[in-house]
């Protein structure tokens, strides 16, 4: 990524940031509760920690003069934090309208290791266009920028994902009740509907009720062509039904309104369930490193009811033609329990050895746990080893940060407070 600076010195996404002249200023600093981000990028290997800022900076120290007089000139540097002051001056200089959005919006693409450039602004504030320019909306809108996607219809989808999305197992059961309430509307439309239409409807119904079931066994590994087919059978039941909206009589009787009212609520629960899926195929587009990776949602059927499983599984390399390498990679699964509550399982491979972390948050963790982590460590590792995999152990955590699986999608630099940091040259 080119470097670009400011009057002060430049800003590397993801590096310290180096101001090789000027003073310290009294501004205050970014609220570190905003910058410090757990580390979301799914990696291969364990996170490294932040590199020091004398290791990766790119101006050279200067070479000590054999002469007192020359020694006696060099400065002293100070480090201190990114501040607030810092970001607006750089927006300045980048010709952007520093205001509080603006400077909210650069610090989020800092966090997410984006380069603050002119031209990526312009593209993300286009992209924002037409949405009402949420803290989610602008997660979706700076992701699809690393995934190299320049769509506000896919911000907005995505948007409201990360705001609103309620699980696609609940999508599921609502759709499924839905199913049964139009099925019993249809049962007392004889009369308002042709019988054959009625009964195509019906058998139609039945056969999508049947491939919800099977969801978990669809949608296995890296087979997404899978779920475009649900998103095409959803879309299509949906206009189907629409259709049938349209043609069903206008009569005030209670038959005729309880057909529309079901018709209307099953197109309802389809287009949450579409939205749905539409997002993890966004979410499962190749992109920068950080943010490659592979992702599904599915209902738990272990569960009863069944709750959400979400999997993670990290690709190798950058763009279109990065794969999933089964002997390097990390596989990310947050699962809701019905015992235990929520936990996230990590799995870092490589070379086909395999480390496994286990995150709860505070108040999931406790001696039950602990218990069906002993009990079902060892069910992980025969498992894995008939797959030629070796396990080299695990580790426990608590952490409500990182006990959800969000970090992972929206990947941030860990540590930013430690990462960011401005060099002042004393004069």
């Amino acid at each position: 990524m080119a470097e670009f600076t400011t009057e002060g010195g430049g800003i590397h996404p993801g590096k310290p940031i180096i101001w090789p002249t000027g003073k310290p200023t009294s501004s205050a600093p970014v609220n570190p509760a905003e910058q410090a981000q757990t580390s979301g990028g799914v990696r291969g290997v364990p996170a490294r920690p932040a590199a020091k800022p004398e290791e990766t900076s790119p101006v050279q120290p200067t070479q000590p003069s054999t002469t007192p007089a020359a020694a006696a000139k060099v400065a002293p540097s100070v480090v201190r934090a990114l501040t607030v002051e810092d970001i607006r001056s750089h927006l300045l200089n980048n010709q952007i309208n520093p205001t509080d959005f603006n400077t909210k919006l650069a610090s989020l693409m800092l966090r997410s290791g984006v380069e603050i450039s002119r031209t990526n602004f312009v593209k993300i504030l286009s992209m924002l266009q037409g949405t009402n320019m949420s803290q989610p909306m602008q997660e979706a809108a700076v992701l699809l920028l690393m995934k190299g996607i320049d769509s506000p219809q896919a911000v907005k989808v995505l948007g409201q994902y990360f705001a609103e999305n309620p699980g696609l197992a609940s999508q599921m059961i609502g759709v499924q009740e839905s199913m049964a309430n139009l099925t019993t509307a249809l049962g007392m439309s004889k009369g308002l509907l042709e019988p054959t239409l009625i009964a195509q409807l019906n058998g139609l119904l039945a056969q999508f009720d049947s491939n919800l079931k099977n969801l978990t066994e669809k949608f296995s590994g890296d087979k997404i062509s899978d779920r475009q087919n649900l998103v095409n059978d959803v879309r299509a039941l949906k206009s189907l039904l629409q259709g049938v909206q349209e043609k069903s009589p206008n009569a005030n009787s209670a038959e005729a309104q309880v057909l529309s009212s079901s018709l209307s609520e099953m197109q309802g629960k389809l287009d949450g369930v579409m939205q749905n899926l539409l997002s993890q195929a966004i979410l499962s587009q190749p992109g920068r490193q950080e943010a490659n990776y592979i992702y599904h949602e599915i209902p738990n059927s272990m569960t009863t009811p069944p709750k959400n499983f979400e999997i993670v599984i990290k690709r190798d390399g950058e763009g279109k033609d990065s794969q999933v390498d089964p002997s390097n990679t990390q596989i990310v699964m947050s699962m809701e329990t019905t015992n235990i509550g929520k936990m996230v399982l990590s799995m870092y491979i490589k070379d086909n050895k395999v480390y496994v972390v286990f995150v709860f948050s505070e108040k999931d963790y406790g001696e039950e746990a602990r218990a069906s982590i002993a009990k079902e460590f060892g069910d992980l590792q025969q498992k894995l080893a008939k797959l030629n995999y070796m396990v080299t152990g695990y580790q426990v955590k608590v952490d409500p940060a990182l006990c959800s699986i969000r970090p992972y999608l929206i990947p941030m630099i860990s540590k930013l407070e430690d990462i960011l940091k401005r060099i002042d040259i004393e004069a």
